[in-house]
C-alpha cells in the first residue's frame, strides 16, 4: 500500500476543531488578532474546557488561579495559549484505536513536547514551536495503527525488544510513521518548519538542510525514552546524541539541571484527555 493509498484507507481521516485549524494555519503570524481567537476559542466549550485544565495544572499554572480563556492570555501569555489549543485540538481529534493505550502515547508525546520546549531554551528555536513539533512528532503513528493495526502491534513489541521501528515499518509498508507525520501535518497546514522537523527527527544530521526542530525532537525523544527506561544519570549522559546536540548549542550542562526539574513536575497529560 502507497502512502497515498493509506490516506484515502482512513475514511474517517481526523478531523481538528475549526478554531485549531485557524492556528495552525496562523502559527508564525504575530498579527494575528489575540482578542478575536481568544473569543473563538470560548465558542468551544470542549477546547475552552481541556484549555483552561491544562493552564491551572502544576506546570503551567504554577499555583495561580486562571479562571477564564481572557485571564490565561494575560497570565500565559497568547503564544502558550495558542499552544494548548493546538495541543488539545490534535489530542482530541483521534478516537480510541482497539490493543493501542492512546493515553500512554499522548503522555510519552506531551513530554517530548515538554522535552523539546526546554531544549528552545538552551538552543535558538522559538519554544511553542518546539512544544508543537515535539508533541506532532510520532503522529503518523496513530494512522499505522488505525489503517494497519494488526501488523503495527506486532512491529511494537518488536521495537520494545530492540528493533529498529522505521525498518520494521519500511519493510512491511513502504514507508514509515515520519513520513506519514509529515503528509499528515501537511494536509492540516502546518508550517514548513514544523514540517521539517517531523519528516527528519530519525537522522536529523543526514538531511539535505539541517532542521533544528528535527534535532530537538530526536534528542527529546532520547530522553523521554531513557526516563521511561529509568536508566540512570550516568547511562544517560554517555549515551546522548551529541551529533544532533552540536549544532544547537546547547549548554549542556544548565540543560541537564533543568531536565532534572522537569521529569519531577507533576504529570498534565490527563488535562488534555479528559
Amino acid at each position: 500500500m502507497s502512502l497515498e493509498a493509506l490516506f484515502s484507507e482512513t475514511h474517517n481521516l481526523p478531523n481538528i476543531p475549526k478554531i485549531v485549524q485557524e492556528l495552525i494555519e496562523n502559527f508564525n503570524n504575530p498579527d494575528i488578532d489575540a482578542d478575536e481567537i481568544s473569543k473563538k476559542i470560548q465558542m468551544d466549550q470542549v477546547i475552552s474546557a481541556k484549555v483552561m485544565r491544562l493552564a491551572n495544572s502544576a506546570r503551567y499554572g504554577a499555583g495561580r488561579s486562571i479562571p477564564s480563556i481572557d485571564s490565561a492570555v494575560v497570565m500565559l501569555g497568547f503564544d502558550t495559549l495558542k499552544t494548548l489549543v493546538v495541543a488539545s485540538g490534535i489530542t482530541g481529534a483521534f478516537k480510541d484505536i482497539p490493543g493501542f493505550d492512546k493515553k500512554q502515547f499522548w503522555r510519552d508525546s506531551f513530554m517530548t513536547g515538554s522535552i523539546s520546549k526546554l531544549i528552545s531554551k538552551h538552543a535558538n528555536v522559538d519554544p511553542e514551536t518546539a512544544f508543537t513539533c515535539g508533541m506532532m512528532h510520532n503522529i503518523g503513528e496513530l494512522l499505522i495503527h488505525i489503517v494497519h493495526e494488526e501488523i503495527a502491534v506486532k512491529i511494537d513489541d518488536l521495537a520494545a525488544s530492540g528493533a529498529k521501528r522505521v525498518d520494521l515499518q519500511e519493510n512491511q509498508f513502504g514507508y514509515n510513521y515520519t513520513q506519514v507525520g509529515y503528509e499528515l501535518a501537511k494536509r492540516w497546514n502546518f508550517p514548513e518548519e514544523i514540517l521539517a522537523g517531523i519528516a527528519n527527527q530519525e537522522s536529523p544530521n543526514d538531511a539535505e538542510e539541517f532542521s533544528p526542530l528535527a534535532a530537538t525532537v530526536h534528542i527529546s525523544k532520547y530522553l523521554n525514552e531513557a526516563f521511561n527506561k529509568e536508566k540512570d544519570k550516568e547511562a544517560i549522559l554517555s549515551e546522548f546524541p551529541n551529533d544532533a546536540a552540536k549544532p544547537l548549542n546547547i549548554d549542556l550542562v544548565s540543560f541537564f539541571e533543568d531536565i532534572v526539574e522537569l521529569t519531577e513536575a507533576e504529570d498534565d497529560i490527563d488535562s488534555l484527555l479528559s
